[in-house]
């Protein structure tokens, strides 16, 4: 078996030593990463669902609150399409931060929505986690997006905020 390990260790050696180096990830590519943020909720904004989703690489996944998650560019368009009419819609970019050619983004949200039949818009608000990878032409693709509201699901009390609690002492062992 020595003779097959050796060439096999030299070709995985020779193919990592001619990959490309990553880019490195700049203030620039931060810039670039950010704006498309303000993008992608301008035409959140005015429903330009096509143009949203073409904003996700073509296998990305959208993980939805509530529902199973949405798998590739035609179904991610197709779930935005069926999406409420969408009153408000701002996002907040808390966190960005970028190795090469991968960057994720995490902030919060706050939306106003129309379903169909509500007599009166519904308001959330809640948090999100993208990332993004760099394309060959520099762009940024979404390549997994996932939201979920702050707010308690209907028929659900609201959350009580977390207090630490102090761990546990183990139990002593008891005889009989």
């Amino acid at each position: 078996m020595r003779p097959i390990v050796l060439p096999a260790i030299a070709l995985g050696v020779a193919t990592f030593a001619c990959m490309p180096p990553s880019r490195p990830f700049s203030d620039a590519d931060r810039a670039a990463v950010r704006a498309t943020t303000d993008t992608f909720t301008a035409r959140v904004l005015r429903a330009d669902w096509t143009a949203a989703s073409n904003m996700y690489s073509t296998d990305a996944r959208l993980m939805p609150p509530n529902q199973p998650a949405v798998v590739g560019r035609p179904a991610i368009n197709t779930w935005m399409h069926a999406f409420p009419p969408v009153k408000a819609f701002v996002i907040t970019v808390d966190t960005i931060v970028g190795s090469g050619d991968l960057v994720y983004t995490a902030g919060h949200y706050t939306m106003s929505i129309q379903p169909a039949g509500a007599p009166a818009p519904m308001n959330d608000k809640g948090k999100f986690l993208e990332v993004h990878a760099r394309q060959s032409d520099g762009s940024w693709l979404n390549v997994s997006d996932m939201f979920n509201s702050d707010l308690p699901a209907m028929g659900m009390a609201p959350a009580k905020p977390h207090a630490k609690t102090p761990a546990k002492a183990p139990a002593k062992n008891r005889t009989r």
